[in-house]
């Protein structure tokens, strides 16, 4: 080899050297990020606790309405409680209880004479222009 070329590379090999090594010593902002980083993931984490926490509430009171109804529906049938729509001194309630307990006033469930007015009631609300 040329003593010209081989003086060429060697600097270029050497201004290569020190580039690579001052690249590898310079300042090391990776810390600052990391810092970031991790303070992104807290910030993160800390609001999804605070989503699971409403979230779990949330159900919480839902579970709480679901078992309040299902025990007053198992206690008192749905078309007495006004909270649904029912009517307490409907004949529709009565004919309920009559079926529910098996029993009136009477010890007795009248069945056919409570159908029989619910059908009448219902006849005289639904065909008003029949009649």
């Amino acid at each position: 080899m040329d003593p010209i070329t081989l003086a060429s590379v060697a600097v270029v090999l050497s201004l290569a050297a020190g580039f690579g090594a001052g690249w590898g010593l310079k300042p090391d902002n990776s810390k600052d990020l990391i810092e970031a980083q991790t303070a992104s993931i807290e910030a993160l984490s800390q609001g999804n606790q605070e989503l699971v926490t409403e979230v779990q509430r949330v159900a919480l009171e839902e579970s709480a309405r679901q078992t309040l109804i299902s025990e007053q529906l198992t206690a008192i049938p749905p078309m007495c409680l006004t909270e649904l729509g029912g009517d307490p001194m409907s004949p529709l309630c009565a004919w309920a209880w009559c079926v529910r307990t098996g029993e009136t006033s009477a010890q007795r469930c009248e069945q056919g004479k409570l159908t029989e007015l619910i059908n009448d009631l219902y006849r005289s609300e639904a065909c008003k222009d029949v009649q």
